[in-house]
């Protein structure tokens, strides 16, 4: 079963700069491509930035039941290659690969990205597997870290023409989606349990891909902080 981010014609700078990619692509698997990103992490008790790139590393040629299949690479400047399967139904994350493993670390379940071009309808949902990337606990307390939660996050397409604005340059017809999710942590012994909503908000531009993501996990308790964490695309050399 396939459920489920990471990654045009621009309004501006970037309009009609390749066109091997179709403007109907919004997740574009064309081996060169690569996407640089500036992160913010503003944490409840602290504030990071970082850059992270993707870069597209062609085709993989896997095993099993994947032998005959249109699988690529994304390989990350974290040093991790994503397998990513993509087919009429749409695009999928099938595997994983860190730099201290030989072979692809395959996923239970594939994680589906986004619908094929011709699903990406108002309203259309679907689910995946995900964990918290801004909750944390500090160093002073010995508690499980909730990022090793596995949490199931609905997914929705709420906007089919956003305009959006980065470092990159200003993107019209964006597909904006959204997930929600919720993990229960414990609190501290006065407040016992507690639901932490979680929400993603993804936008890809056509002929582009993704080009900005907010995480957003508001939290900000003795024993465990929260916070938001935003990948903004800097440039695109397609």
């Amino acid at each position: 079963m396939r459920n489920f981010t990471l990654l045009a014609l621009t309004a501006l700078t970037l309009s009609g700069c390749d066109a091997d990619i179709p403007a109907t692509d919004y997740f574009p698997l064309h081996a060169g491509v690569r996407w640089e990103y500036k992160v913010t992490e503003n944490l409840t008790d602290r504030v990071n930035e970082r850059r992270f790139s993707i870069e597209n590393r062609g085709t993989a040629q896997l095993k099993g039941r994947y032998a005959d299949e249109p699988v690529s690479i994304r390989h990350t400047s974290d040093g991790t290659d994503y397998y990513i399967l993509q087919d009429d139904t749409g695009s999928y994350r099938i595997a994983r690969r860190t730099m201290i493993e030989y072979d692809p670390r395959y996923e239970e379940e594939e994680v589906r990205i986004l619908p094929n071009y011709k699903d990406l309808d108002l309203g259309r949902n679907w689910s995946a597997v995900t964990r918290p990337y801004a909750l944390h606990s500090l160093p002073s307390y010995a508690v499980e870290e909730p990022g090793g939660k596995m949490v199931n996050m609905e997914f929705e397409i709420t906007a089919l023409d956003d305009t959006v604005t980065v470092p990159a340059g200003t993107f019209a017809g964006c597909i904006r989606v959204v997930g929600k999710a919720k993990i229960n942590l414990y609190a501290d012994p006065k407040i016992g349990y507690q639901d932490v909503k979680l929400t993603q908000t993804e936008w890809y531009a056509p002929g582009v891909g993704l080009v900005k993501l907010v995480r957003d996990e508001p939290l900000d308790l003795d024993i465990f902080k929260g916070g938001t964490i935003s990948f903004e695309l800097v440039s695109f050399d397609p």
